[in-house]
């Protein structure tokens, strides 16, 4: 229902756009008046919704004057709020999209593109006391290309990231100092260029903002190469002033640590002698020789001959003593005669062998005469040499050598007993 007062509301209003004021707007068509909710609304209606050029009154001095499009702000617009910021520019479903002029009530504006309701695209931001920024926006704050500038007199243009340097720039200080490099978080971070204002020069790296690494500096006075950490030199590095003069070796805290060799306190008649002693090549010799308990108890690869007798073996190990020069010996005895039996065996096998060819010699000549005596030859066997306690046996000489005891064994009546050896006929 529409009153007096709201009609006396309606008539007494400013406009701040041409076209806007309720004696233009009521020539236009379809005019009407709504009121609803404390809010009024004067301009042009369709089927009951608020759709063209018109004015809408909220409460606490809001207001909004501009095109609507089905009840939402919709086109070229303008808008204060309560807190007397106002916006002036394009609207998109009832919320600033594209370009438009945001104005805080203090003074401070920003003036570019929008996008949603946020400050989005290329925008410039222009604060109180000259600080500045124009570049790129994203969801409102700078990020991307942009340039910036401080209340100070401090420049900065390069990358940024959620309203902090990050990337590739370069700032100039009001001192007249100038970085150029890396930035991560706002501050210097990476490889750096830094100018002075003086004539000295900083390449090198950065951590937070201060000079951590390697880098060079030089001045008029001296020059620096080495390392750093937290703006002073610290580490290995070299210090070369104007005159020639030069620091090389460690820093610590840009103080240079000089190195003093300590005296000590033995005599000089005590120092230990590095030459090696004349005997040297033999000790070192004495002591990689494996011990003699080793050495004799290793088994012998070649092989051995193996003895009719049993044999008892004693081995003296004795401890090796490194101290001394000479050669650790070996004590092995043999309580049986053994080179004797050696050459017993030796013997014996001689006659078997001289008995072999015998027998061969008669074989063969009993082939020969039975093959003429015989037509059909029948096969003739004819023992040569058997021993009656014993089976005939195919001639073998082998011994074993792979088991050699080491343990006497005596008969029950304290003789020792041997194999005869036998061999039976040749077919």
């Amino acid at each position: 229902m529409i009153d007096n007062l709201i009609i006396l509301r309606i008539q007494s209003y400013k406009n701040n756009t041409k076209g806007y004021s309720f004696q233009e707007l009521k020539q236009l068509p379809n005019f009407s008046i709504v009121s609803s909710k404390n809010k009024i609304y004067f301009g042009q209606v369709f089927n009951g919704q608020k759709h063209g050029k018109g004015v809408l009154l909220m409460d606490q001095d809001h207001v909004y004057e501009g095109e609507f499009n089905n009840n939402r702000k919709h086109g070229q617009g303008w808008e204060i709020f309560p807190s007397k910021s106002y916006y002036q520019g394009l609207y998109v479903n009832g919320k600033p999209e594209g370009q438009g002029k945001f104005t805080w009530a203090n003074g401070e504006y920003y003036d570019g593109e929008w996008f949603n309701g946020n400050k989005h695209g290329q925008g410039t931001w222009m604060g109180l006391k000259g600080d500045m920024y124009t570049g790129f926006w994203i969801e409102g704050k700078p990020n991307g290309k942009g340039q910036h500038k401080w209340i100070n007199g401090d420049q900065y243009k390069g990358e940024f990231k959620d309203s902090l340097k990050h990337g590739f720039g370069e700032e100039l200080f009001a001192n007249g100092d100038r970085y150029v490099g890396i930035y991560q978080n706002g501050k210097p971070e990476g490889d750096g260029e830094y100018f002075y204002s003086s004539g000295a020069y900083f390449h090198g790296k950065f951590k937070n903002g201060l000079k951590t690494g390697y880098g060079e500096y030089r001045c008029s006075s001296y020059s620096y190469k080495g390392y750093y950490m937290n703006d002073k030199k610290h580490g290995e590095g070299e210090l070369i002033y104007q005159d020639g003069t030069r620091k090389k070796g460690k820093f610590f805290n840009d103080f240079y640590e000089k190195t003093v060799l300590r005296q000590s306190s033995v005599p000089n008649n005590t120092q230990p002698n590095e030459t090696p002693p004349k005997n040297y090549q033999e000790l070192v010799k004495a002591c990689l020789k494996p011990p003699t308990y080793l050495s004799s108890t290793k088994p012998n690869t070649q092989k051995q001959q193996a003895s009719p007798l049993n044999k008892t073996v004693i081995i003296q190990r004795n401890r090796l003593d490194f101290n001394s020069s000479e050669k650790p010996q070996k004590i092995l005895q043999i309580q049986t005669g053994r080179q004797n039996s050696k050459r017993e065996f030796q013997e014996k096998d001689t006659n078997l062998k001289q008995q072999e060819k015998v027998v061969l010699q008669k074989k063969v000549s009993l082939n020969v005469h039975s093959n003429k005596s015989s037509p059909k030859n029948q096969p003739h066997q004819q023992t040569i040499y058997k021993q009656p306690s014993r089976q005939p046996q195919e001639q073998s000489f082998r011994f074993d050598t792979t088991k050699t005891s080491f343990v006497t064994k005596t008969g029950l009546k304290g003789k020792q007993s041997f194999k005869q050896r036998s061999y039976s006929k040749y077919d």
